[in-house]
């Protein structure tokens, strides 16, 4: 008998406890807190499905996860990641003393900003426009054209995504400093680039055996075709109030060239030297260009378009890892690899068949001299190859994706 009451007592004990770590595990109410454990965290399969756990997170000044994102007493580093994800394309400006860098996410479409005395990456919108090939951002921030490929299909759509800034109790309900403004252009178009005010663009499609040429307000309005010319591969570079340089796109194979063409009176011009597997990167005056040949490895030049003559910069790089500076001096600040992959250039670059490591290099092609400005793998501990390089107005930050990784950087550039 005494065992059969122990017995009883020892299952009541049981039957106790259970229900006690059961129900004691439930909320008691609003506003209060318990301490304890649920039986649920011991079953097989974890814990209860029924019930989500969520982390609140401040959107009101989003972040790119896993980069500093607060103000801290160290030093801001010279160079710094900015992106944690792949970048569609980037601008750089200033307000006051202070660079700005906005910048779109490939997968995302949302709209980053960094500043160059904070550490903090604040995201702009929740709008959200994925898979962008690439992005043409207005010089002054305030917009960007955003290229896609339409599903199944290799037609590219565009789109002028406006930035309006949101007042205090709009941005208090849609969580994101700025809403957007999105306008539709035509369909089909293979290049674009942005007046210097961010008044206007230029973009061009193809028509048969034709290239169009076309000048538009940024959203696609007041479109009017300016030219039409039977070579159908072009780069435009939209340098100065009226002047867009015009350059064939490049190959080891053939010589290609650089024109002038004026969007007021549609005059088309040929200028410079032609050059095999030719890159330029024109003056804002269109009377210098930064041109680099290509073959085995690539070969830098300074040339005179007035003059039509070309001399030799000894480095090794392309064009358009270069930048022009406002010395009164020809100055250029330059991504240099430390060396030159086997290949022929620059075809194997385009086609991210090789790689480089680069260091920046200002170049006064005046006097000769060249100052080493930066060591990027030194400072990074990894290897950038820098592409869609640009700088800030007062000239004191670069910013550049690392090919490689499709990531943005931003360095301070010190004497």
């Amino acid at each position: 008998m005494t065992k059969k009451i122990l017995l009883i007592i020892g299952i009541l004990v049981v039957i106790g406890v259970a229900l006690f770590l059961i129900f004691g595990s439930q909320p008691t109410g609003e506003g209060e807190s318990r301490v304890g454990f649920s039986i649920r965290e011991f079953l097989p399969f974890g814990k209860d499905t029924g019930t989500s756990t969520t982390t609140a997170i401040d959107v009101g000044s989003p972040t790119v996860s896993g980069l500093p994102t607060t103000e801290t007493n160290g030093k801001i580093p010279r160079l710094r990641k900015i992106s944690n994800e792949p970048v569609a394309g980037a601008v750089v400006f200033n307000t006051g003393t202070t660079s700005v860098v906005r910048f779109i996410e490939k997968g995302t479409g949302n709209v980053y900003e960094a500043k160059s005395d904070s550490l903090k990456i604040q995201r702009l919108t929740n709008t959200t426009i994925p898979k962008i090939i690439k992005a043409f951002w207005l010089p002054n921030g305030s917009g960007f054209l955003a290229q896609t490929l339409m599903v199944e299909s290799e037609i590219i759509e565009t789109n002028f995504v406006k930035l309006n800034k949101n007042n205090a109790s709009t941005t208090a309900e849609s969580l994101t400093p700025f809403s957007t403004t999105i306008g539709k252009l035509p369909t089909g178009i293979k290049e674009i680039t942005t007046k210097p005010d961010s008044t206007k663009i230029f973009y061009y499609t193809i028509n048969g055996s034709y290239s169009n040429w076309f000048v538009s307000n940024p959203d696609g309005t007041g479109s009017n075709l300016v030219m039409s010319h039977p070579l159908t591969e072009w780069l435009p570079n939209w340098i100065s109030p009226n002047l867009v340089m015009m350059q064939n796109k490049s190959s080891s194979e053939s010589a290609e060239y650089n024109y002038s063409f004026d969007v007021s009176n549609k005059i088309l011009k040929k200028i410079g030297i032609g050059m095999v597997g030719f890159s330029s990167n024109p003056k804002v005056d269109g009377l210098f260009t930064l041109a680099s040949s290509g073959g085995s490895f690539p070969q830098l030049f300074i040339v005179d378009n007035k003059n039509v003559t070309s001399k030799i910069i000894k480095a090794n790089t392309l064009a358009e890892k270069c930048v022009w500076l406002k010395e009164k001096s020809l100055s250029v600040l330059c991504a240099v690899p430390n060396q030159i992959p086997n290949g022929n250039y620059p075809d194997v670059w385009y086609k991210g068949l090789v790689s480089t490591e680069d260091f920046i290099t200002k170049i006064d092609i005046d006097n000769d001299i060249f100052y080493n400005t930066a060591d990027l793998t030194s400072l990074s501990n990894q290897k950038i190859d820098v592409v869609d390089i640009n700088i800030s107005p007062d000239e004191t930050h670069l910013i550049f994706r690392n090919k490689i990784d499709g990531y943005l950087w931003l360095l301070r550039i010190e004497e």
